[in-house]
């Protein structure tokens, strides 16, 4: 572990660009009311200590920290202002092939979970990057895992992961010594059927969102039971619809976050998803545009950061 020396931000210049180019955005790209973000970027390309192998998971912690996992196995922890403080390996599986993990969130005694994907399994990390415990093996039993990727924690501590392969998807419950509670598997296009399940969240009502990539939507189930409670969005690029949404995230107002991967955009809902907000976002590689972006996670306050993946950066977004 070491200190990271490299923080990137965005100058002045910039942050106007940026601003000029979302009261400019068309199309998908359009944004509510509530346009023209301040926006900063974070990081670039490059093996160094405070860059960016394609980032794909990313969470705002309760200890004022923002922590970041990318393609390279690396996890690392940034100050809110963009500062890199400390940078760690994920273990590295096959033969040295590097294997990034895909999901990252904070437990209620400030660790962090994290999955280790092609490796079948959840790590726990203290915030310092101590590799503390994991759980998990490969295999469709209950207990194991096929292709672990997204992760949330609830207020009591317990662990939500999604795991998908082939025909088979599934959403799980754990406590965080690795004891499996409850098991939701399901393939297909109904309720509490998934295709690729992603990113995960707790709403406002406490219960699981489920960013359905394949299904272009979001479920809603009981975080106790698994009971399928509804759902939002169809498919489209239009605002207020989702074309292969990575990731879900939950404000401290219980406002709810979509990403896109596809259509490279992040939208805002109500609590319950039933009302779209905003939209903004768009293709490109200038400040507030954005490449195939997998993760996002909400500060309290409703600051967006985004795991920019194809270009390599983190985006941070405050309206």
């Amino acid at each position: 572990m070491l200190n990271c020396f490299r923080s990137s931000k965005t100058n002045l210049a910039l942050a106007l660009g940026a601003l000029a180019l979302f009261s400019g955005c068309r199309g998908s790209s359009n944004t509510s009311a509530q346009s023209k973000p301040q926006v900063w970027v974070w990081g670039s390309k490059g093996p160094k200590l405070g860059q960016f192998k394609g980032p794909r998971a990313i969470i705002v912690a309760k200890d004022g920290f923002v922590y970041v996992a990318d393609r390279a196995s690396r996890v690392s922890k940034w100050t809110k202002d963009g500062k890199c403080v400390l940078n760690w390996m994920a273990p590295v599986v096959r033969n040295g092939r590097f294997e990034g993990p895909e999901g990252i969130t904070d437990l209620p005694d400030g660790d962090l979970a994290v999955t280790n994907t092609h490796a079948n399994r959840v790590l726990i990390y203290s915030p310092d990057g101590k590799l503390k415990s994991q759980f998990g093996s490969y295999g469709m039993k209950p207990g194991q895992f096929l292709l672990v990727t997204g992760i949330t924690a609830d207020k009591d501590g317990f662990i939500y992961c999604s795991d998908y392969g082939g025909q088979f998807d599934r959403v799980s419950k754990w406590t965080k010594d690795g004891k499996l509670i409850a098991n939701w598997p399901g393939h297909g296009e109904g309720p509490r059927q998934f295709r690729r399940p992603c990113g995960l969240a707790i709403s406002k009502a406490g219960d699981l969102l489920v960013a359905d990539i394949a299904n272009h939507r979001v479920q809603i189930l009981d975080k106790n039971t698994g009971v399928y409670k509804g759902q939002f969005s169809v498919q489209g690029r239009a605002n207020g619809q989702m074309t292969y949404p990575y990731g879900v995230a939950v404000d401290g107002a219980g406002l709810v976050y979509t990403v896109e991967y596809s259509l490279h955009r992040v939208q805002k809902w109500s609590s319950d998803g039933k009302k779209w907000l905003a939209t903004w976002g768009g293709p490109g590689r200038l400040p507030g545009q954005l490449a195939n972006p997998w993760g996002l996670s909400v500060d309290k306050d409703g600051t967006v950061y985004v795991a920019d993946t194809n270009n390599d950066r983190v985006q941070k977004f405050h309206f």
